[in-house]
């Protein structure tokens, strides 16, 4: 577990008298720096979700975060089981993304990336066990599901062994047939994943950044080399292992940068899906407060600064859609040429961006794989394999 510092604990007493939580905490709290350790009683718990998610970019918030540690909490039923809505997406954002299911446990993160507000509050529900009971009366009732998103609310290697949430779950999924587990990732700490039983079960997708990205605005996160070389260690262990560029920042000299992101990647690992999406949900004067203006790309600043106004409060600013469509062009082309036989999707692609590259991606708005998406597996007839038994054991590394 990656070793951290937080501001206050809170301890719902439930979880002292649970002893499959009361573990989990007491392996947890010996990584974690902490002078104020308390119960977390009905007025604690509104202060914690009090707490706003401001983005880390705009000051020098590192370890004053609040932490709690609760069992599982009946009221959260609908986040644990979290059902996104591509229609609803569409309507509010006026972007494409396809209704599923997700599964999440953490409410918060330990990385600080500037874009991302995360981090201030982290909730730890407990009961892995009781939301691994809950899978069976899910699956029912999203039955052409076939990849489980775990999880879109936190990143969970750095919080394992000692959380001990991925272990259960990827061994859950390793008995199913047709339905995947994706663990979402920046984290190098992955050596928990090498020897389990996952039969092929579980993917594990890295949210990569170019080299620049990874070092100057995702604080605290691995480097762009140190999550490829994981990934190369995951696959090596059979399992699959995808990217998604997530976001993509516009630094200075982006168009080299981003080569030199594929060229390494496709280098060290076949990723057996790449999903794009550039840096948004912002406004300009956002963006040059949570950035070093001198870190990014003049004219990608420019256009953003001259289009600020008609882009105030369209959650897919600050850049416009000409830049969209040019960054996302690059990065497709870039892995056609390097690994044409891999699947290159956009994320919350807007009609216009699909009317401009659908034919480059040989997909359609209305029937395309993605990171996340809910039939992003084999079986899939965009999808190609690159040559994974989806049935492999887990590791071959030594031979065996």
């Amino acid at each position: 577990m990656l070793p951290f510092s937080a501001k206050k604990i809170y301890v719902d007493p439930a979880v002292r008298k649970t002893p499959n939580c009361r573990r989990r905490l007491d392996r947890m709290l010996r990584h974690i720096q902490c002078e104020e350790v308390t119960d977390l009683d009905p007025a604690a718990y509104v202060e914690l979700l009090s707490v706003r998610k401001r983005r880390h970019g705009k000051d020098d918030f590192e370890d004053d975060a609040i932490l709690a540690f609760i069992p599982f909490d009946e009221d959260r039923t609908r986040w644990y089981y979290h059902l996104r809505s591509g229609p609803d997406y569409f309507k509010r954002y006026g972007g494409y993304c396809q209704t599923a299911l997700e599964l999440n446990l953490v409410d918060g993160c330990v990385y600080r990336c500037a874009y991302c507000g995360f981090g201030r509050r982290v909730i730890f529900s407990l009961d892995v066990e009781r939301l691994i009971g809950g899978l069976d009366e899910q699956f029912a009732l999203c039955p052409e599901q076939r990849l489980y998103k775990f999880s879109n609310m936190t990143d969970l290697p750095p919080f394992e062994p000692e959380l001990d949430a991925a272990r259960p779950m990827v061994e859950r999924f390793s008995r199913e047939e047709h339905r995947y587990l994706m663990l979402f990732t920046k984290s190098d700490r992955i050596d928990f994943l090498l020897d389990l039983e996952h039969h092929g079960m579980t993917i594990v997708s890295w949210s990569l950044s170019c080299d620049t990205a990874s070092r100057m605005v995702e604080k605290r996160t691995p480097t762009l080399r140190e999550r490829i070389a994981a990934m190369r260690k995951v696959r090596e262990a059979g399992y699959r292992v995808r990217a998604r560029l997530s976001p993509i920042v516009p630094v200075k000299r982006w168009r080299e940068e981003y080569e030199d992101l594929f060229d390494q990647l496709f280098r060290a690992v076949r990723p057996d899906i790449v999903t794009l999406e550039l840096l948004g949900w912002l406004d300009f004067e956002d963006l040059i407060q949570i950035i070093p203006e001198d870190l990014l790309d003049p004219e990608a600043v420019d256009s953003a600064r001259q289009a600020a106004d008609s882009l105030r409060g369209e959650l897919r600013g600050p850049f416009t859609e000409a830049f969209h469509q040019e960054v996302y062009r690059f990065c497709i082309e870039a892995v056609k040429r390097l690994s044409p036989m891999t699947p290159v999707a956009v994320c919350h692609g807007t009609p216009p961006t699909w009317d401009a590259l659908g034919r480059l991606m040989g997909m359609r708005p209305t029937d395309y794989i993605c990171n996340c998406g809910p039939t992003s597996t084999p079986g899939n007839p965009l999808y190609r394999t690159d040559g994974l038994d989806p049935k492999a054991t887990k590791t071959r590394r030594k031979g065996t």
